[in-house]
């Protein structure tokens, strides 16, 4: 969950395809496990973006910073790099990885190209990475293109998933707009769910979202055994949080 709830306003447009040189060596990524809750198996790593070099300034921050300064399609190919060499990897042949993209990046006019010509140069398995789409305020144009692209990419066999659903952008217009493969659960109903009737509510009734909308759902916020055991009684298809795994740096890559 991106605790800046700042739009991001994109300055200027970002470079060609061939041209996206960065320089981000103080970036570095991290894995959080996501289980099947009917198997207790893990199913996914989350990639998730962390940085030495700015350790005084948040990630969010940090990510506004980067978009609103015209490195949105960098930043994507940031991610891409992250998770490439463990989607080529035969030791994690059986699970998915998962990005994390804001709306901004998922807009932005080079991302469709961005993300055909990588899969293809490296022979990426469209199934194996799914694309998060943050909860990030946008503006109505913004939205739209969001929209557009997704729609588009879903229609080639790319994988999409709501991140924080029931938090800014992440709501009910865009499940009803796009065909996604899974929805994610914003922790903090997670987390509350214990303790909150009306999180209660809310947690029960998006377990049913399976069924309802055809697509996977994942619980967040699974700090506890307790929180765990919950959303597998409520039918969750996945969940993730620290009482399941906590992110950390994957080994084992066959060079």
């Amino acid at each position: 969950m991106l605790a800046d709830n700042r739009e991001i306003i994109i300055e200027s447009d970002v470079s060609a395809i061939h041209q996206a040189e960065f320089d981000f060596k103080g970036f570095t990524f991290h894995f959080q496990p996501i289980f099947c809750l009917k198997t207790n198996k893990v199913v996914m790593y989350e990639a998730l973006l962390r940085s030495r070099q700015f350790a005084g300034i948040s990630i969010e921050e940090l990510v506004i910073d980067v978009i609103s300064s015209g490195k949105s399609d960098q930043l994507t190919l940031l991610t891409l790099e992250a998770i490439r060499p463990y989607v080529s990897d035969p030791k994690f042949n059986d699970v998915k990885f998962t990005v994390n993209l804001e709306p901004a990046q998922v807009a932005s006019e080079g991302f469709k190209r961005l993300v055909n010509y990588y899969f293809r140069k490296f022979k990426i398995d469209m199934t194996r990475v799914i694309f998060e789409i943050t909860e990030r305020p946008c503006s109505h144009k913004m939205f739209n293109d969001v929209l557009v692209n997704t729609n588009s990419m879903t229609a080639n066999g790319y994988l999409f998933a709501i991140d924080d659903f029931g938090t800014g952008v992440s709501n009910f217009e865009m499940l009803c707009e796009l065909d996604v493969y899974m929805i994610k659960l914003d922790g903090n109903f997670g987390i509350k769910s214990l303790h909150d009737i009306n999180c209660q509510k809310v947690f029960k009734f998006v377990s049913t979202f399976n069924e309802s909308f055809g697509c996977k759902v994942c619980a967040e916020g699974l700090e506890t055994e307790e929180h765990v055991e919950l959303a597998r009684g409520l039918g969750f298809c996945f969940g993730q949080g620290y009482g399941l795994g906590m992110p950390k740096v994957l080994t084992g890559i066959v060079e």
